[in-house]
């Protein structure tokens, strides 16, 4: 008569289950379990916790625009926000080393918010990278009303706004500015100043926003090389010349 073998393996015998029965009874059931030990581990996860949140909601924004849930003077402040926020969340040398890059916190969190990725990866709002023209405002003159000037304060200043930031960028580039966290917000400021200009595109607003795309995918402290600042330079400068003549 063959003999049978048991089941479980001799490992989960009656005296290694009444161990282990006893190990889980010592195991507080009521406390919450807690990923960190030191205040220093508890600040990280809740940086990276923060950062979790941030595409979740940038997800939620981004769909909410595109199904004109929310109108583009309500969409750009908060993107940008939310682009600033994680930019400076990851200016954390612990939290930038942890969260290595966007393609790992996917993977380790298994996140999907396909809208939110694609917008952090150019990091800038869709307004920026993609403005809309205003509706233009139709008035009817009167008797009383004096012809309109050919170009109002306001636009006059913008104009003014932007050559500003041209000139302001330029000046960083010629005192050796090179890493991501000098010239990302200046030149982000520039491409905002630009939009309030016009919308129409002029010969050097792609490079514009090919650089900030390329900048936004580098960390705060990598530093471009001496030929891609030259080559910058010369991009930027070409962008001002033509949007000089523009105006």
């Amino acid at each position: 008569m063959n003999s049978q073998q048991p089941y479980a393996p001799t490992a989960y015998s009656s005296s290694s289950f009444s161990s282990s029965a006893a190990l889980r009874s010592r195991i507080p059931l009521d406390e919450e379990a807690r990923l960190y030990r030191t205040t220093a581990q508890r600040d990280l996860y809740e940086s990276l916790a923060e950062i979790y949140a941030i595409i979740v909601t940038l997800d939620f924004v981004e769909k909410a625009y595109v199904k004109d849930t929310i109108s583009q003077a309500e969409y750009t402040p908060i993107c940008s926000r939310l682009l600033a926020q994680y930019s400076t969340i990851l200016k954390n040398q612990e939290v930038a080393n942890e969260f290595k890059d966007l393609d790992s916190f996917r993977a380790q969190y298994d996140i999907e918010y396909p809208s939110a990725i694609s917008r952090l990866r150019v990091g800038i709002p869709a307004t920026v990278e993609h403005p809309v023209s205003k509706e233009p405002q139709v008035t009817y003159p009167t008797a009383q009303a004096s012809p309109a000037p050919s170009r109002s304060a306001a636009s006059a200043r913008a104009a003014a706004d932007a050559t500003g930031n041209f000139i302001t960028f330029m000046d960083a580039l010629k005192l050796n500015y090179k890493a991501k966290d000098q010239l990302h917000p200046l030149l982000g400021e520039l491409m905002t100043s630009l939009n309030a200009v016009t919308t129409k595109d002029f010969d050097g607003r792609a490079k514009i926003i090919e650089w900030l795309i390329k900048l936004n995918s580098m960390k705060a402290t990598d530093e471009i090389t001496d030929d891609e600042a030259r080559q910058l330079l010369f991009d930027i400068d070409h962008a001002y010349k033509a949007f000089y003549t523009m105006l």
